[in-house]
């Protein structure tokens, strides 16, 4: 079922305070309309129905779930005029309290669909990366992670789980309209484990629901949740939510309210439904949900810095600070400590300062700090670093003071990545120079493909352009110089290396590049040919096997057998069961379609017959009939090892078809085929009385007491 643009399991079904009228599973049919209920959004039936319950989600849970901090249910609180909406209890938010829904360090894999263009492709990791600026959620492209999520377009429009399903794959839908950061971002909501803000338990001491002004049908995305499955962690209602439905969400007119804030400052009343950018209600909820770090911060800027707490005066002690540097992939880090003060002790037990290569504490290890000495500059070997601060000494230090900046281009030893023009997936800065040199593994060649392209375009590549070159010097063979709008087909270089550089002058600048490069194998060139039987064409991270004219490939796409059925136009010629002279091959079903001019007739002499048989032709058999059809006049089914007469189609076309099954296979057949011109069947031949067909010619013939004239057409008595 659906709940708005939320897609439900059957777990969630159970956690509304749902009349026993209501069905939501009802609410899943083509006439359900799905929308992120954000300020501007048009609701149409067109971009977010759904008629397939199996298209909800790329995999269902449906495991008993538990959930975390479950607190009492409290009274109700009603519509009661003249509350005080300001002093109410402690207030729930709508975020998950269920632990399983909760992702595993704050750590998101994805992967985009194949369907998306490369603007698109921007807005995702536009949006994705608002979320990591303002939170510790990270999301990275998926590897092999079990559980991911899928940016798609199902038949729901725009709509997502709420938080980590778990065991698989799991969809994130942005179908038509709905490819706009903000609802990008509201959609990602979700999938960090917010429900929409107007469906907490305590909605009604804040928002009015108009009901009598929402659309007939659409009533269900106004339900309540059940206290128990959301947590506020102290975080009261938010107006400003990313999360929060607009005033006139599903309404009938767009005039009329289905949502009314009941706080009222001297007659303006809240704005709700914004789709801009994350309130900072969503940020800190977020924070509290994933136990961020208080201290520390996202830095997504190419160059920036950042220090202990306190510094220079002194940190306080049990400090505990993660800062996240993500720059543009394809780019590397390089961080400079320029000032070093903690209380040094062996191994760095108790205040330090670690550096890892990536993206989470799991990450590599770079280099763990701690005394007064300033270390060596630490350059990453990717686009992201973790960096941590602990103190629990109570003799305290001056702190730390880094600086980063992020290194375009660079040396790249590895079998797959990315590669990013500076800056993506926003405008590439002028008077940039990138080069990368990327090597992979001994033996294999280099593949890159294109995700997304739009760099200035002039008719020569002379302003901005991406330059790929076979090898890793300025001076290798060219493979090609881009720009303009136009991804580049998709690049194989002749060895294990490759040279990229990407330029950019001082005035226009666009979205740039992103491309995928992986080690890419040519599996024909193997002993084996690839398992080929016949030949075999190298693809880019792929290859397939092929076969020779009048053979096809059979059900293990390596093998080939002689190709099966076909439309024949030629007057003679010989039709033979696949494999021939082999034994034919078990589950074929074959149809020649043989066709002669008119006039024309055409007749089949078997010259070899050898099918499995029986008396009524059960399992293997040739059939044939005149005309095309399968139900046209049959003339005889054939099995055994008798040959048929020669049989003589009654027009200008035959069928003839074989099947065999998945059992015992013969010699098969071979026949010829002959095509005639039917002289007789225009105008009897000339003949007075009857005409007889031959083949090659024709003759006359006179009824008894006649006898034919010296024209050989005529007869007389």
């Amino acid at each position: 079922a659906f709940w708005g643009d939320i897609a439900l399991d059957e777990d969630d079904l159970k956690l509304f305070q749902i009349d026993t009228t209501v069905d939501l599973t009802k609410h899943s049919d083509g006439s359900a309309r799905h929308t992120s209920g954000g300020l501007g959004e048009e609701v149409s039936s067109e971009n977010a129905t759904s008629t397939d319950h199996s298209d909800k989600a790329v995999k269902k849970d449906s495991r008993q779930n538990t959930t975390l901090a479950r607190s009492p249910k409290r009274k109700e609180y009603k519509d009661e005029p003249g509350m005080d909406t300001h002093s109410s209890p402690r207030v729930r938010r709508a975020t998950t309290s269920r632990a399983e829904r909760i992702w595993p360090g704050g750590v998101i894999p994805y992967v985009i669909g194949g369907n998306f263009t490369g603007a698109q492709r921007a807005i995702f990791k536009q949006a994705m990366r608002h979320w990591e600026k303002h939170t510790c959620v990270t999301f990275v492209e998926r590897t092999d992670e079990e559980s991911f999520i899928v940016f798609t377009y199902r038949t729901c429009g725009c709509c997502s789980y709420v938080g980590r399903r778990g065991g698989g794959p799991q969809a994130i839908s942005i179908g038509k309209n709905c490819d706009k950061f903000g609802i990008v971002a509201h959609e990602l909501g979700h999938v960090v484990g917010f429900w929409h803000e107007h469906t907490r338990p305590d909605r009604d001491q804040h928002v009015t629901i108009i009901r009598e002004n929402i659309q007939q049908g659409q009533e269900y995305n106004f339900l309540k949740m059940e206290a128990g499955e959301v947590n506020s962690l102290g975080e009261t209602y938010d107006f400003d939510s990313i999360m929060h439905y607009a005033r006139n969400t599903f309404s009938r007119g767009v005039f009329l309210d289905t949502i009314l804030p009941r706080r009222d400052d001297n007659g303006v009343r809240p704005t709700i439904g914004q789709r801009i950018r994350l309130s900072q209600g969503d940020i800190a909820q977020a924070r509290k949900l994933y136990k961020c770090p208080a201290c520390g911060e996202t830095l997504q800027d190419s160059t920036g810095n950042f220090s202990a707490p306190g510094f220079p005066n002194g940190y306080p002690s049990y400090s505990h600070c993660v800062w996240r540097i993500s720059v543009t992939p394809g780019e590397k880090i390089m961080l400079n400590f320029t000032s070093m003060d903690l209380f040094k002790s062996r191994l760095c037990w108790y205040d330090y300062v670690e550096v890892r290569d990536g993206y989470w504490r799991k990450a590599p290890l770079l280099g763990e700090f701690c005394g007064d000495k300033i270390p060596e500059p630490v350059i990453s070997t990717d686009s992201r670093l973790w960096i941590e601060f602990r103190s629990s000494s109570n003799i305290l230090g001056k702190g730390f003071f880094g600086v980063y900046e992020a290194i375009c281009g660079g040396e790249i030893h590895k079998d797959a990545g990315q590669i990013q023009s500076p800056n993506y997936p926003d405008d590439y800065r002028p008077s940039k120079e990138c080069i990368w040199r990327i090597t992979v593994s001994e033996g294999f060649h280099i593949g890159i493909t294109f995700q997304a392209f739009e760099i200035e375009w002039h008719d020569a590549c002379s302003y901005d352009f991406l330059e790929i070159r076979d090898g890793l010097t300025e001076q290798s063979p060219l493979i090609g110089r881009f720009c303009g709008y136009e991804k580049p087909e998709d690049i194989k270089s002749s060895s294990n290396k490759v040279w990229m550089k990407f330029a950019s002058d001082a005035t226009i600048n666009k979205a740039g590049f992103a491309a995928n490069f992986f080690k890419e194998m040519d599996e024909c060139s193997l002993p084996d040919n690839g398992g080929c039987e016949q030949h075999c064409e190298n693809t880019l991270g792929s290859y397939k096997c092929t076969c020779e004219p009048g053979y096809e490939l059979t059900a293990d796409k390596k093998s080939c057998e002689a190709a099966c059925g076909g439309f024949i136009t030629k007057l003679n010629g010989t039709i033979t069961s696949p494999g021939w002279p082999k034994e034919y091959p078990t589950n074929k079903n074959c149809v020649w379609q043989v066709v002669a001019p008119a006039q024309y007739r055409i007749s089949l002499q078997f010259e070899v017959f050898e099918l499995e048989g029986n008396d009524v032709c059960k399992y293997d058999y040739v059939e044939v009939r005149s005309e095309l059809a399968s139900d046209s006049k049959l003339h005889g089914k054939f099995c055994g090892s008798e040959k048929p007469e020669v049989i003589t189609s009654y027009g200008n076309n035959m069928r003839l078809e074989f099947k065999s099954d998945n059992t015992v296979s013969k010699k098969g057949f071979k026949v010829h085929y002959f095509s005639d011109k039917d002289e007789c069947s225009k105008d009897n031949g000339g003949c007075q009385h009857e005409c007889i067909n031959t083949f090659g010619s024709y003759m006359c013939q006179c009824r008894n007491g006649f006898m034919l004239h010296e024209n050989s057409h005529d007869c007389k008595e």
